[in-house]
């Protein structure tokens, strides 16, 4: 499945902590892919069931987020 034909909210996560471990969580649980940039970006589609334990998440100093619109064309994500 393409993220295309996913539904949710796009969003742009910078991540704040270092540990493997706690990303590794977190993608597993809110579905986040396990592409990263350079400067530590990472797209990803934000279910509305999960706003409120994503946003508990950030407000824990995990990450940061904010809204754009960015695109998949199968190889790589641009915003």
């Amino acid at each position: 499945m393409t993220h295309t034909a996913l539904k949710g909210e796009k969003i742009i996560i910078h991540w704040h902590t270092k540990n493997s471990e706690s990303i590794r969580l977190i993608r597993e649980r809110f579905g986040v892919p396990t592409y990263t940039t350079l400067n530590g970006l990472t797209p990803a589609l934000l279910k509305p069931e999960d706003r409120a334990v994503f946003d508990e998440t950030a407000r824990r100093g995990y990450f940061t987020y904010h809204h754009a619109e960015w695109t998949f064309n199968g190889f790589s994500y641009s915003w």
